[in-house]
Parts: C-alpha cells; structure tokens; sequence
C-alpha cells in the first residue's frame, strides 16, 4: 500500500497528492506531485526514499530573503533539478484569521508565478516536489490548483488542506510557547480558510478553464499538467 504520508528527516508535512478520486471516474496518480515544507537537509536515506518516489524535481515558492536565511536542500543537491518560483507576497502574515483567504487570493492573482510553475509542471519529467516554508499556504493554494485541475472534489481538496496543522502542530505549539505573542491562528489549517478562498476564487474567475486563459497558459499545457496527475 502506497502511503500518502512521506517521512523526511527534516520535514513535517511531507506528503502525495494521489489517492483523490475525480470528476471523470479516475483518481489523481501518488508519486506525481509531493508537497511539502522546505526540506533544509537531505539525507542519504531521504534522497534514496525520494528518489525510489520518482522525484527528479524541487520548486521552492519561498522568497530569495527566505531562501538565503534558509536555503533549501534542493538547491544543493546534484541529484535533483531546482526550480525557484517565489511570490509577489513572500511569507507575509496575514494580520488576522478573517484575512487568510485575502491572503489566498493574492497568491491566486500572481499570475506570472503561478504560469511559470504550471509550466515546469507541463514540462518537467519525473515526479515534482513543491515546497514552500511550512508546506501550508504557498503551497497550500498550489496544490488545491492542482486537484481542481485534476477535477478532484472541493470536499477533498479542503480535506487535503486540512492536513498541515494535524502534522505540524506539535512543532506549531512548542513555537508559541516560546513567543506568546504568536497570534491564535498561526500555523493554522483550518477548513474555512480554504473554503472561502475557493468560493472567491469561482466568483473572481468562474471556472477552472477561465483561469488558467487568465494566466496565458494553453490548451495543451493545461493538459500536460491535468495528464501529469491523472495519467
């Protein structure tokens, strides 16, 4: 049996986008697309498990600032191909849990990045590892893309998303008992986050299809992405 769950010795919230039915009877394919949070060492064991995964590929959404405080493992490894794809917005706090989905959907609106990573997608050989800092939000809005592409259910999609707090509370609670200024929501995943970023992201674009017209990407490369998880 295939886990869905993959325990890297620096990551907590490592894990597959297969195993989710869609729309046309199929279900989106494991060991396709990985995402997780930035992996800040390798191990030998972690580069075998990956590479046993397929992963010939890392994009890493975090900003150059994050990067250079944090550099990922990816990015000096000879074994993986490293793709730098950061958001106008960087790791920005929200303010607030009402503005989460706010937050979301400025990520949604940076179409330049958001093209450049469905294209490396189309492109790329193997199975692609995304990552951002924690593996939640950044990445979070990229991988519920995906499964929308793959016409995955928005019940399981918002399932999906909330995973990242069930593996990364442990570390979430000894972090806010170390700074007690931390606010409540943070490192939070909670389903009405992605909810209304879904249900803004419909009304803002109407469909899927309309979307990605909106970023420039084309027929075949929308479906170089949708065949990359489903075929």
């Amino acid at each position: 049996m295939i886990s869905r769950r993959i325990p890297l010795s620096s990551t907590l919230n490592t894990r597959d986008l297969g195993g989710y039915p869609t729309a046309d009877g199929k279900a989106t394919k494991f060991r396709r697309i990985i995402r997780s949070g930035a992996p800040l060492v390798l191990s030998g064991e972690d580069i075998a498990l990956l590479k046993e995964s397929g992963v010939t590929a890392a994009i890493d959404f975090r900003s150059k600032a994050e990067i250079v405080k944090k550099p990922s493992a990816f990015e000096q490894s000879a074994d993986f191909n490293y793709f730098h794809c950061p958001f106008l917005i960087g790791n920005k706090d929200p303010g607030s849990k009402d503005e989460v989905p706010s937050l979301y959907a400025r990520i949604l609106s940076d179409f330049s990045a958001l093209k450049k990573i469905m294209k490396i997608i189309a492109e790329q050989d193997g199975a692609i590892l995304i990552h951002c800092a924690a593996g939640k939000d950044r990445t979070g809005v990229v991988s519920a893309l995906l499964l929308l592409i793959a016409r995955v259910d928005v019940s399981d999609i918002l399932a999906d998303y909330q995973i990242s707090y069930t593996y990364l509370r442990s570390d979430i609670r000894e972090k806010m008992k170390r700074d007690p200024n931390l606010p409540s929501y943070y490192g939070r995943s909670d389903m009405e986050y992605m909810e209304k970023t879904l249900e803004q992201f419909f009304r803002t674009y109407g469909s899927v299809r309309h979307y990605f017209r909106k970023i420039d990407l084309t027929a075949d490369e929308i479906a170089s992405v949708k065949k990359k998880l489903i075929e």
